[in-house]
């Protein structure tokens, strides 16, 4: 069945719409939903300086996952911008190989600094994922954070991926938008 509008009902649902709060459920369901993504340890060679940045070549590593686990390959690595503060401004880029061969570019920027003089250093970072694998393809619309824990001789970063809402904000505007719009064919009878 077709829905037809009028400039009037668009108005007037607009003005209900942005009046009208769209999340109507309990406390629980409002609150963000959370999973792990995946766990990955990388490998480097030693940082080359130029001017503010480091460069830190990715020589390898392994990530693991409930829905996805493989191996890092180069060329991959962190371009990382050193702050007057002591913070660093994390850019890093990697090509996951999965064990079925799939290839998943990774790449995220986040902020690394020691929180108190000789502390130990916390990382945050915003990973986005890229990969043309049918299978691995959720990941295209992944929204995550990494959290950096520390491991002597390497770099591991826990991946959390943030899920989808249980809220009720499409079903209350649905409630709403069928509540004032008419279907096509009744308007049609109308007219008649």
């Amino acid at each position: 069945m077709t829905w037809l509008m009028s400039r009037r009902t668009f108005a007037k649902l607009s003005a209900v719409a942005g009046a009208t709060p769209l999340v109507a459920g309990p406390a629980e369901e409002e609150r963000l939903q959370s999973e792990l993504l995946l766990r990955i340890v990388l490998e480097a060679r030693p940082p080359t300086t130029v001017g503010d940045r480091l460069i830190v070549d990715v020589s390898g590593g392994t990530f693991e996952g409930p829905r996805l686990k493989g191996t890092i390959l180069g060329p991959s690595g962190d371009w990382i911008q050193r702050r007057r503060d002591g913070s660093n401004v994390l850019d890093v880029r990697l090509l996951l190989v999965t064990d079925d061969t799939q290839n998943i570019y990774m790449s995220w920027h986040g902020i690394a600094h020691a929180p108190v003089q000789g502390g130990a250093l916390v990382a945050r970072t915003t990973p986005l994922f890229e990969t043309g694998a049918p299978r691995y393809a959720w990941l295209n619309n992944v929204v995550s954070i990494g959290v950096y824990q520390p491991m002597p001789g390497k770099i591991p970063i826990a991946c959390t991926r943030f899920c989808e809402s249980v809220g009720r904000a499409p079903g209350r505007l649905r409630e709403l938008v069928s509540s004032r719009v008419e279907p096509l064919d009744r308007m049609h009878q109308r007219a008649l």
